[in-house]
């Protein structure tokens, strides 16, 4: 276990629930080999990245604000990387290449996204939020409507029953994967 002189976040009191610090700890001194060392991390693990939750322990807002901010800085650090070896053009083909899927995703007509909810009676995202999302975020990607990794980390949508909703988990797979290419942008 990741063992620190101080606290890298703020230590909650022993009535407040917090993340596990040591693995927090351990989380971050993966993070902080895999950035110094220059091999990266799969973005995607800042995102999935949970800690059992205890009396005493970090602060979850600051721990997850940290994971937004590592996860931006390894995306700038790949691209970096990706430019210095084949070139800028190279690497917005790639970003072209990378959101395609998503771009088709976008295109689809309001209210024909996502699939819907398993059954009736599940809870989805309202359709008609999620459709408006798309549309700024097909503005966005054509360079007409300035967005930021923020405005997507921090979306939220009301819930919805039936026809009236889209599959959660298919929606926020749909968002972690445009996250990663607007943090790329930098």
């Amino acid at each position: 276990m990741a063992q620190h002189q101080t606290a890298l976040f703020t230590v909650l009191d022993e009535t407040e629930q917090g993340y596990d610090r040591d693995e927090v700890d351990a989380f971050m001194d993966q993070a902080r080999g895999a950035y110094e060392s220059g091999t990266g991390m799969p973005l995607a693990e800042f995102r999935e990245a949970s800690f059992m939750l205890g009396a005493g322990g970090y602060d979850p807002e600051e721990v997850d604000g940290a994971l937004d901010r590592l996860e931006d800085a390894f995306a700038v650090a790949e691209r970096d990387r990706y430019i210095a070896q084949h070139g800028e053009d190279a690497w917005y083909e790639l970003l072209a290449e990378r959101a395609a899927p998503l771009r088709g995703r976008i295109e689809r007509t309001d209210g024909a996204r996502f699939r819907g909810p398993a059954h009736s009676a599940a809870l989805g995202y309202r359709r008609d939020e999620v459709d408006r999302l798309c549309r700024e975020l097909g503005r966005y990607l054509d360079g007409e409507n300035p967005m930021s990794v923020e405005d997507i980390r921090t979306v939220s949508f009301s819930g919805a029953h039936g026809s009236s909703g889209y599959d959660e988990a298919q929606v926020d797979a749909f968002l972690d994967r445009m996250t990663e290419i607007m943090a790329s942008v930098g």
